[in-house]
Formats: C-alpha cells, structure tokens, sequence
C-alpha cells in the first residue's frame, strides 16, 4: 500500500496524524504530508510525494483516510 496526501484539500485537523503519527504529520506550513523512513515528504507534496506503508500501519492508514474531514488523504493498494 502507498499513500499520499493532497494538501489543497488539508483542513489541518490533526486526525490523521494522531491516528497514524509513523505516517502522517503537519509541517510548518500547517498542512499534513506523509512520512516515509522517519521523513517528511513535503517537497513538492502532492501526489508525487507517496510513502510505502508497513503492514504494522496499514489498518491506521486506511482509518485515517475514512475519517479525514477533507478527504484529502489517498490510498493506493498494491497487488
């Protein structure tokens, strides 16, 4: 599984950070981008900025997605 964020659509709640804090986290700029290895993926952001989920966090991510305010939060599943 991979996911992204689209931070256009980031309404900064937190949710998903507080759900899956390995994953997601807000920068500086208040809005939320993922993590991959411990680091932040904020340049540019986007859909080009998509971090490989463990299976340890897989179930978080997908409940952050479910309950993002914004709907910002995008989960690609992997064969």
């Amino acid at each position: 599984m991979k996911v992204w964020i689209d931070q256009s659509r980031c309404l900064n709640s937190r949710q998903c950070e507080e759900t899956a804090p390995r994953v997601f986290s807000i920068a500086d700029d208040s809005l939320a981008y993922v993590r991959q290895n411990g680091r932040l993926l904020d340049q540019p952001g986007g859909e080009t900025c998509q971090a490989n989920v463990s299976e340890e966090d897989q179930d978080a991510v997908d409940t952050a997605a479910y309950e993002c305010p914004g709907q910002c939060i995008h989960v690609i599943e992997q064969p």
